[in-house]
């Protein structure tokens, strides 16, 4: 494997890491919230970011790599704090769309920074359509929180 070819492996096991943080703080959120609407839009976002992660294992074994199978050890100590949090306040669905929106500034943040990576063309494409789905997943966590939803 050439060396463009490791720094895009390495690339994208960063945003493997980042979709599973995601995809298990809105996991862990839809089993916490009260509102049924708010644990849908969680399990729909946590399976959105599954097929994400999905999709970049897939494109890391097809460059000859081993893809990463679990979350960043900074995700796991944030999840453990809020869950901390929430034994303290429970019932609390503003706090539980805090903990995915913060996960999710992460992941965005990790994108935005591979994305400025020599890639292969087939990744940048993949990138850029899973950056879109991202943002459009954060601008719906981010407009409801603090808000009662019936």
């Amino acid at each position: 494997m050439g060396n463009n070819q490791q720094q895009a492996v390495l690339a994208l096991n960063q945003l493997i890491e980042a979709g599973k943080d995601s995809e298990l703080a809105c996991m862990s959120g839809a089993s916490e919230v009260r509102d049924a609407a708010l644990r849908d839009i969680l399990t729909s976002t946590a399976e959105s970011y599954r097929a994400s992660v999905k999709e970049l294992q897939s494109m890391v074994s097809a460059m000859g790599g081993a893809p990463a199978d679990r979350g960043s050890m900074n995700g796991m100590l944030y999840r453990r704090w809020m869950a901390f949090r929430h034994m303290l306040s429970p019932n609390n669905d503003d706090a539980v769309l805090g903990m995915c929106e913060h996960e999710e500034d992460a992941a965005r943040r990790e994108y935005q920074s591979v994305m400025m990576k020599p890639l292969p063309p087939e990744a940048s494409a993949a990138l850029q359509r899973q950056y879109e789905a991202l943002t459009q997943h954060h601008g719906r966590i981010h407009a409801m929180r603090g808000m009662q939803i019936h």
